[in-house]
């Protein structure tokens, strides 16, 4: 017969700020990192605006992952407009809510109609290097401040 446990917490979430200033000077990344927590997954990234950057048409976006270059969390591989697309600037106070890549919602979560199931691919059970990058296409003539929280799901 099962046994069960009651009265134990769930799940909580925790998130860590990273603000970078100057966040877009030329045209190409800045990069900048942060550790994820063991036994976490990342549930949510924000950015918001904290100083205007002002670059000629163009787009800016996103991107988050294991390796320098990396996807895994936030973005994809055929472009980085999750920002701003084709445009001049993001306006101060504006907040955007990254949900995930192009194609999942933060890896896969299992679905339970497959014949094998694999773990999560973001869930990590020890502190891992995130590295994120701020992409721009153009120049800035402003150079910009964001904050960037990323929120973590804790699993004990």
């Amino acid at each position: 017969m099962a046994t069960f446990r009651h009265g134990t917490p769930g799940t909580m979430t925790s998130s860590k700020k990273i603000v970078i200033s100057d966040a877009i000077t030329s045209s190409g990344n800045t990069d900048f990192s942060l550790i994820q927590p063991k036994d976490t997954i990342v549930d949510e990234v924000f950015v918001r605006v904290l100083t205007a950057p002002v670059i000629a048409s163009g787009d800016i976006g996103l991107t988050m992952g294991y390796s320098a270059s990396g996807t895994e969390v936030v973005g994809n591989s055929t472009g980085v407009d999750n920002l701003l697309d084709g445009g001049t600037t993001l306006p101060v106070g504006t907040i955007f809510k990254i949900s995930g890549t192009a194609d999942t919602t933060f890896g896969d979560f299992a679905t339970g109609d497959a014949a094998s199931e694999t773990a999560h691919d973001t869930l990590k059970t020890a502190d891992t290097v995130l590295h994120g990058r701020i992409a721009c296409t153009t120049n800035a003539t402003t150079a910009g401040k964001l904050e960037v929280h990323v929120v973590f799901r804790y699993f004990d």
